[in-house]
């Protein structure tokens, strides 16, 4: 008995301490940072080019990211990270310029994502994360931002690309809006659009290509206002009967004056909320321009259930309170492999 209930004793220290293990992957092999300043430690062991895994628990950061790395949490929704729990950044994430090349996946971070002011930071992607706070890339256009995607987050302070170019914002729930957007691709998005910080709008921009999004609020002054101009919309749902688009819009196959009721299996207001369900009652009723359903489920890059990262994903681990009959501890643990 007592050798029992030693082992249970050694297993669970273990998986207590791997629960805030940060894993830096680099040529040189693997090195292990602990405790809720790993990401900040693995950060300054890291070079261009590594990989730091963060398992769950919550992380401060580092005061800037100035490398270029491939950063990957255990996931932000509760039911597909029981096992390892949610993956926080406690503050803020702010990229510099040699940040060229930032990949973060699969986490929560409680304040916002910025891009230094007038930095250039290219080929930037940020998938599958929770922003609490608003995402900045802000400047004036002399040293751009470029090459930049965000791909099924959820997004739920307001998106600022005031300084980035060729950016693409796909299959996102956006739940305030975005601003200073001009000449991006902004398709299956949800924009719930609840009003704050100034937006009355969904958007702010010029010459935007927006393809298969929902609009479920159009607010004061319609989906933009007449001072944004030559947008191309395509194939969105809106519940407006008579949305404002701005001067000059491009208008093709666009669904309007739909009751917010009829769009979603379960969804309400204008709050993202895990317990909401996204999905469309009648996803062959509104199909996109690429033929799938409009929407973060249709497009190149269909939301993802519970946003799981694509690192491999722990799905079980039990560990029986006592040994069996012949002595025996019975383990069972499921790791899962992800394509993507």
């Amino acid at each position: 008995m007592k050798k029992t209930i030693f082992l249970l004793a050694v297993i669970s220290s273990l998986i207590t301490l791997n629960a805030q293990r940060v894993a830096l992957h680099s040529s040189l092999g693997v090195q292990y940072f602990w405790g809720t300043t790993g990401l900040s430690s693995a950060y300054n062991a890291a070079n261009a080019g590594d990989t730091i895994y963060l398992p769950g628990g919550t992380f401060t950061t580092p005061i800037s990211f100035g490398k270029s790395l491939f950063i990957f949490g255990a996931g932000h929704y509760v039911d597909s990270s029981l096992v390892t729990g949610k993956t926080f950044i406690n503050g803020n994430v702010v990229l510099k310029e040699d940040a060229d090349g930032f990949y973060m996946e699969g986490l929560e971070v409680t304040g916002k994502i910025s891009f230094a002011n007038n930095e250039s930071v290219n080929n930037v992607v940020i998938k599958r994360c929770k922003i609490n706070a608003e995402v900045e890339i802000l400047g004036d256009l002399s040293n751009p931002s470029q090459n930049i995607a965000f791909i099924g987050n959820v997004l739920v302070g307001g998106v600022n690309l005031n300084n980035a170019q060729v950016v693409l914002v796909s299959n996102n729930i956006i739940q305030t809006g975005l601003e200073g957007t001009n000449g991006n691709i902004i398709n299956n998005n949800v924009f719930l659009n609840r009003f704050g910080n100034g937006y009355y709008e969904n958007f702010r921009g010029n010459n935007n290509k927006l393809s298969n999004n929902i609009i479920v609020l159009c607010g004061s002054y319609g989906i933009t206002t007449n001072v944004h101009f030559g947008n191309d919309y395509r194939n969105n749902l809106i519940t407006c009967a008579t949305p404002g688009y701005g001067a000059s819009p491009t208008l093709i196959s666009n669904y309007t004056n739909v009751d917010q009721a009829s769009i979603f299996v379960d969804q309400s207001g204008h709050s993202f909320d895990y317990a909401h369900s996204y999905h469309l009652q009648n996803p062959e009723t509104y199909l996109g321009t690429d033929g799938t359903e409009i929407g973060i489920y249709g497009g190149n890059f269909p939301y993802k259930e519970g946003a799981v990262p694509s690192n491999p994903h722990f799905q079980l681990n039990n560990i029986a309170p006592t040994t069996d009959g012949n002595g025996d501890l019975n383990i069972q643990i499921q790791v899962e492999a992800q394509e993507d």
